[in-house]
């Protein structure tokens, strides 16, 4: 029975943060003010508050506090459930097949509650791309950024990613495989391409506001300042494969000179 709760457990996770991210990207593009929206008016109804639209404009300061605060919330989540010494202790409590489950569930969890929260700051308006080449590449660098996002998901493992092919093999009590280090494609041009795909989403828009900025500077901050926490664990578990790796790929900008000049020193040094 136990086995049977925690696959239907990972399942509804997984659905709600797909639902979650559909409405970010809606949330992100102020969806219900395009002209989607006036094709589609349900996208309006499904999408009423982004992040520049849908909500009654505070202060400037006081919105400014909360939406910080929101950004922090966010990062904090992320990162302490992340780590590994919280892994082993939450796994006291919740199956380890469920682990990853709850951390998706949690997420999406605190997301909603972001986006929810999130209050807008539309003046002043800092970017808006007026013609059609414009609107094309604001909505293109966000599209791309959806693309490898998602691409970078299936290269790993897609489903161990977000919980369930931990419950399926609990389910078939199967025992988990060891993940091995790999550089698949994407991998061997940035460290990670997850996060590039991310940056690319919170910076590709062609209407930028204060809020959208406040936004896409604190997520990336976000994403610049837990990278290092996540490198210090990959290493603890590949060890000098991921040393190596690090040095000959960039983090998450494609920078070939510094690959080859790193490549370069490593092969003097006859690593």
């Amino acid at each position: 029975m136990l086995r049977i709760f925690i696959l239907a457990f990972s399942l509804a996770s997984y659905l709600l943060f797909l639902l979650v991210f559909l409405y970010l990207l809606g949330f992100l593009a102020n969806i219900q003010t395009t002209a989607l929206a006036e094709h589609w008016p349900v996208l309006g109804l499904l999408v009423p508050i982004s992040i520049d639209y849908g909500r009654e404009v505070a202060t400037p300061l006081l919105a400014f506090g909360i939406d910080l605060g929101l950004i922090a919330l966010f990062g904090l989540q992320h990162s302490i459930m992340a780590r590994q010494g919280f892994k082993r202790w939450w796994t006291r409590w919740v199956p380890a097949a469920a682990e990853r489950a709850v951390y998706v569930l949690v997420s999406s969890l605190v997301l909603m509650f972001f986006m929810w929260q999130w209050r807008p700051i539309p003046a002043p308006v800092l970017w808006q791309a007026d013609a059609l080449w414009s609107n094309a590449l604001g909505w293109s660098v966000l599209a791309l950024g959806v693309a490898i996002l998602l691409f970078a998901t299936f290269l790993i493992d897609h489903f161990e990613l977000f919980g369930l092919k931990q419950a399926w093999c609990e389910f078939r009590a199967q025992a988990m495989r060891a993940p091995k280090f790999a550089t698949p494609l994407l991998y061997r041009i940035v460290r990670h391409p997850i996060y590039a795909g991310w940056l690319l989403i919170f910076w590709g828009t062609p209407f930028l506001t204060a809020g959208h900025l406040l936004f896409a500077l604190g997520m990336s901050s976000y994403i610049f300042m837990a990278i290092p926490f996540e490198e210090r664990d990959l290493i603890a578990f590949h060890g000098d494969e991921y040393r190596r790796y690090k040095e000959q790929v960039p983090m998450v900008c494609p920078v070939r000179g510094r690959a080859r000049n790193q490549q370069g020193k490593l092969k003097a040094e006859g690593l």
